[in-house]
């Protein structure tokens, strides 16, 4: 009842509207000053932009000036700014252009004055201000689609205007550019949904009309009260419900809920709210949140790696319409962040930067679809921009080949173009109840010299050759999941989870009712694998059928051809049991064929099936095997009308026609393993198709509380039968040559023994993943006993001296402004206790000395060695002791 009664007191809480925030400037920044400029720049920075300018952008700068003198004489709707973007991004671009003064920069040559310039960016704000229809409201794609007619954001071409131009401006203009934001916020979007979304993401901007004239007295009363009110559901919306919720639902990683077309817009209005906001508050936001940190690692893993016809493309798995990167919109987000984190993350930075500046998926701004100086040089060349920005490749900052990113793990093999390995693993704490977030808890894509397994149907509106279903095509079975159950659309019903119970950060908090999963483990070892495994039961939560949801991947890296991805599903339920998969192209049954069709499934008896992908310049090839359970039986659905199958075999009705494109990135085959048992172990051997050959051998490997599987006589993984943890195992494997093991699910942070014929080869400990690790040649037939212990370091695979009951923890956990570390001794040591953040690098030495036996706590108050607040997101925090064992634990830090 207790945990009933938390819930239901969240709901209650939650269900009231989009309260009012409570905004307090900081002291001494710029809006509590009421200094101009504040948006994007302060004087100092517009001072830095015209010594970049001058350094680094000055041919840029001379079109930029050319181009806005060649036009000078077209007004407002009219010539080249007939279109509201035009005008939009026209008035930013000549209030830059008094800002700057091209004047100040030697050579470069201009027809107008400083005060002209000015003066004809009021005039255009003026118009925007008496000429905008009445009821705007800001289009969902504004900010990602300057070059449209209906792009560019309203309000921020107001604000912008209003503050650059401050000092040169009438109190009658300055009043009639406020009095329009004013109206934009008095008929502001206020939708029933949750708020981190693309219609709130672009509407963020007039929720943060007042960012420009709060505190400016001048104004009277009148202004300075509705300031007041705008800028607290400016803090409401987008601090608290947009960008705070972000932190905890993507828990400090960077990730978006909806589909490919609706990230640009989300991410684009997003970045550029935050940006113009932060010096305006004194406080940078992109420092400050690790969704806006982290931003160019969730770009860089969500493209496909091989092109389709020499265009390359990128995939959100819900409302997915195949956008391409001939759109530059990915560029976009690149170049805000390369110029945002300069300071902050410099590697980063300059990886966003080459992305932009030399990747084979980047644009420079001059090569932007539909580009004119006045619509894109604005924000991306002098506001942001990347030529000032060393680049550096994703090898030369050192980029992590393994990320958790919100909702999705990313796997891949290593940073070359086109070939690498791709694997994306959704496996989500929190569900965000958007229109267009799917329901696909435990769902895998994987890419290998091509498509291999993908996400299936297409739901908006796309290119050539993909078609639309016209109806439903966002269910869990079109994506690559384990189903239970024999329904159309095999719902997991996880309790009422609407934008009213859902949409503040409290909400995200383990208990809460949006609260699906939890990643119990997640192992990334260099060359050797990456594991996760993630149980998804509270999906189930309010279906008593359903006991038991979970799902283990792990991914064996290894050289071409020699990779494996290995799943394994165990569920508790009489339901009836789908492992399903989507692919580009019909399966081949190995040893086997298919019958015929029952509800559009064929089945097979065969126990492994490859799939070959050659489309365009694919080469790809996948085997995937049954191994578990014993009766496990494959079926194969796809052809023309029945490309994308329910998970009853009922066909989606589409519109348009069905092409090559469409299978490549959305499938047009479907795999069911089918069977009554609960456990499943399914093996995928991925590589090229022109030089894989035989595929490895598969050999069962099962005992009295395990099974596991030796594939190819190289790589054995393990893992309990049951949701007992594994406290003693032997199993035998024959091979002549080096094994590496991996033996899953023990008991977390215990001393193990490995020992073969007597004799130890290896031993540590399991660790906070509960794992364990090890290479060995058996040199024939060899049986493995491994024997695990008491409470051991948590980490390092030395054997351990630590007391067998030492403990370390933290609470509370997430937290926000500081949290108390606990850690118990039996006998007097010397300790080091430093915490870690994810890159590896050393934020914090908090011990260092000798401690006696007993409790022992110390207060972080998320401060580093420099006495900087440090940023929001995940750190390790580690207790060493003198002989070298380690214990380690993860905390969350949320601003």
């Amino acid at each position: 009842m207790k945990a009933l009664a938390t819930i239901l007191g969240i709901f209650i809480l939650l269900t009231a509207p989009l309260a009012a925030g409570n905004f307090s400037p900081k002291e001494n920044s710029p809006i509590a000053k009421g200094e101009h400029p504040r948006l994007f720049v302060t004087q100092d920075g517009v001072v830095a932009m015209r010594e970049r300018i001058t350094k680094y952008y000055k041919s840029d700068f001379q079109a930029f000036v050319s181009h806005m003198d060649a036009y000078y004489g077209n007004g407002p709707g009219s010539g080249i700014f007939d279109e509201w973007n035009d005008i939009f991004c026209g008035a930013q671009s000549y209030a830059l252009l008094y800002q700057v003064d091209p004047a100040t920069i030697p050579g470069i040559s201009a027809a107008h004055s400083k005060d002209d310039y000015g003066r004809r960016a009021l005039q255009f704000g003026t118009h925007i201000a008496s000429r905008l229809p009445g009821g705007f409201q800001e289009p969902h794609h504004g900010a990602s689609s300057l070059a449209s007619g209906e792009g560019g954001v309203a309000s921020l071409a107001l604000q912008v205007v209003y503050d650059w131009t401050h000092s040169l401006s009438s109190l009658s203009e300055k009043k009639a550019l406020a009095d329009r934001l004013i109206t934009l916020w008095n008929g502001r979007y206020s939708s029933d949904k949750i708020k981190l979304e693309n219609h709130y993401a672009a509407n963020s901007h007039v929720y943060a009309g007042a960012l420009c004239f709060y505190g400016d007295e001048e104004l009277g009363s009148s202004y300075t009260s509705k300031a007041q009110t705008m800028m607290d559901s400016y803090d409401e919306l987008f601090i608290n419900r947009q960008m705070e919720v972000a932190e905890r639902l993507h828990e400090g990683s960077s990730d978006w809920t909806e589909g490919d077309g609706y990230l640009l817009d989300g991410y684009t209005g997003l970045m550029f709210l935050a940006a113009a906001a932060s010096s305006a508050i004194d406080e940078d936001l992109f420092e400050k949140y690790s969704w806006l940190r982290e931003a160019p690692l969730y770009i860089y893993n969500i493209i496909v790696p091989k092109p389709y016809k020499g265009t390359y493309y990128y995939y959100q798995q819900n409302t997915s319409g195949g956008m391409s990167l001939e759109h530059p919109g990915l560029s976009t987000l690149m170049n805000i962040s390369a110029a945002r984190l300069e300071k902050i993350n410099p590697n980063m930075s300059s990886f966003a930067a080459w992305f932009c500046e030399e990747s084979i998926w980047g644009h420079k701004v001059n090569e932007y679809k539909y580009y004119k100086p006045h619509l894109f040089d604005f924000y991306y060349k002098f506001l942001f921009g990347t030529k000032h920005i060393e680049n550096a490749t994703p090898d030369q900052t050192k980029i992590p080949l393994s990320n958790h990113l919100g909702q999705m793990h990313a796997m891949r093999s290593d940073h070359s173009f086109d070939d690498y390995t791709l694997i994306n693993f959704f496996a989500f704490k929190y569900l965000y109840p958007g229109g267009h977030n799917e329901l696909e808890m435990g769902a895998f894509n994987i890419h290998r010299f091509g498509t291999l397994a993908v996400s299936a149907s297409n739901t908006k509106g796309a290119p050539d050759g993909i078609p639309r279903v016209q109806d439903d095509g966002k269910g869990l079975s079109m994506n690559n999941t384990f189903c239970l159950g024999e329904g159309t659309y095999l719902d997991p019903d996880a309790g009422s989870i609407s934008e009213r119970n859902s949409d503040t950060p409290e909400a995200f908090v383990e208990g809460a009712i949006a609260h699906i999963g939890n990643v119990e483990a997640r192992e990334y070892k260099p060359d050797w694998h990456d594991y996760i495994n993630y149980n998804y039961t509270r999906s189930y939560k309010e279906d008593s059928a359903v006991s038991l949801a979970r799902r283990a991947l792990v991914y064996l890296r290894g050289e071409v051809n020699h990779e494996f991805v290995v799943v394994m599903d165990r569920v508790q339920t009489s339901k009836t049991k789908k492992f399903i998969m989507h692919i580009p192209v019909e399966a081949e049954a190995i040893g086997g064929s298919w019958g015929g069709a029952s509800n559009n499934f064929k089945p097979t008896s065969a126990k492994q099936i490859r799939v070959t992908n050659r489309i365009d310049q694919s080469h790809g090839q996948m085997v995937l095997t049954a191994v578990f359970p014993e009766d496990a039986a494959i079926h194969q659905a796809g052809g023309s009308g029945k490309e994308w199958v329910l998970a009853n075999g009922t066909p989606l009705p589409y519109r348009g026609a069905f092409g090559e494109l469409a299978a490549y990135l959305l499938g047009d085959h479907t795999i069911q393993i089918r069977s009554e048992a609960n456990q499943f172990l399914t093996v995928m051997q991925i590589g090229d198709a022109n030089t894989m050959g035989n595929a490895a051998s598969i050999e069962k490997l099962s005992g009295n509380n395990f099974i596991g599987v030796n594939i190819g006589k190289e790589r054995v993984v393990i893992f309990s039968d049951s949701e007992s943890k594994i406290e003693s195992i032997t199993y035998h494997v024959n091979s002549s040559q080096k094994i590496k093991h991996l033996i899953t699910e023990l008991p977390k942070n215990r001393d193990f023994t490995v020992k073969k014929s007597g004799a130890v080869v290896a031993d540590g400990t399991t660790g906070v993943d509960g794992t364990i690790s090890f290479e060995d040649n058996p040199g024939g037939d060899a049986a493995y006993a491994i024997s695990i212990g008491g409470v051991s370091s948590g980490i390092d695979e030395a054997r351990s001296t630590i007391p067998e009951d030492m403990q370390l923890g933290n609470y509370p956990n997430p937290f926000n402004p500081s949290t108390t570390i606990s850690f118990s001794l039996t006998k007097a040591a010397e300790i080091e206790l430093e915490v870690y953040n994810m890159l590896g690098q050393k934020v914090r030495s908090l011990l260092s000395e000798i401690k006696p036996a007993g409790q022992h706590k110390i207060k972080w108050d998320a401060i580093d060695d420099n006495g900087k607040n440090v940023a929001s997101g995940l750190y390790l925090y580690k207790l060493k002791t003198g002989s070298g064992a380690t214990l380690q634990n993860k905390m969350l830090f949320l601003k």
